[in-house]
């Protein structure tokens, strides 16, 4: 296991995980209503698929980008949760409304770490910036293929486990941190900003994909 290949990995995994996206956005959301386990079991999901993405894309395949039907069917299915979670957190805040901070704290016991989890690996398998970063521009980049390539594999796609999980693990602690003071209004509000924000991504996913 070369230090190289782990630095790259986490670079690239930080890469992937950094960006203001859907994903970081219903991390937050989740965290600051229903706590750290909420955000970090969706985070996980996504987790799998950049390493996952990382694996493929170490090994030279980028055949999946030139199937423009496949594509074209990610993005009107990843549309299609991005406005499903959109219009449920708005849903939940207009649901939430008036209501006294125990009975919001009631409604939101931490999600199960099965549908959590399941719904971060859907919203990164989904998104066509995802394959794009990872089948695109980290191979003009940085992975290159080759003979030695296999040999940093391991390496690499600890690299990117490190870069990604850090991130999410330390995001979520930071917006269930951040919520503890379960104040009713940012529950709303946390709800409400949600919904808007995935609802302009799957916007901007229509335009691009038109």
């Amino acid at each position: 296991m070369t230090l190289a290949a782990v630095a790259s990995g986490i670079i690239l995994g930080l890469g992937a995980a950094i960006p203001i996206g859907p994903v970081n956005v219903e991390i937050a959301r989740r965290s600051l209503r229903s706590g750290f386990v909420a955000g970090a079991s969706l985070g996980c999901g996504a987790v799998t698929v950049d390493m996952t993405y990382a694996v493929i894309s170490s090994l030279g395949v980028q055949l999946l980008l030139k199937q423009r039907w496949l594509m074209l069917g990610l993005s009107i299915a990843g549309i299609g949760l991005l406005i499903y979670l959109g219009v449920m957190s708005l849903r939940a805040a207009w649901q939430s409304r008036g209501k006294s901070r125990d009975e919001l704290l009631a409604a939101t016991a931490p999600r199960s770490l099965h549908g959590g989890y399941v719904t971060g690996l859907l919203m990164t398998l989904l998104n066509p910036i995802t394959l794009a970063f990872w089948f695109v521009v980290v191979p003009a980049t940085t992975i290159k293929s080759g003979p030695g390539s296999s040999h940093d594999l391991p390496a690499l796609c600890f690299g990117v486990f490190l870069g990604t999980i850090t991130w999410v693990i330390c995001f979520a602690g930071a917006m269930s941190r951040l919520g503890r003071s379960r104040k009713a209004s940012w529950i709303v509000l946390a709800d409400a900003v949600g919904g808007v924000v995935l609802l302009g991504f799957a916007a901007a996913a229509i335009w691009r994909t038109v």
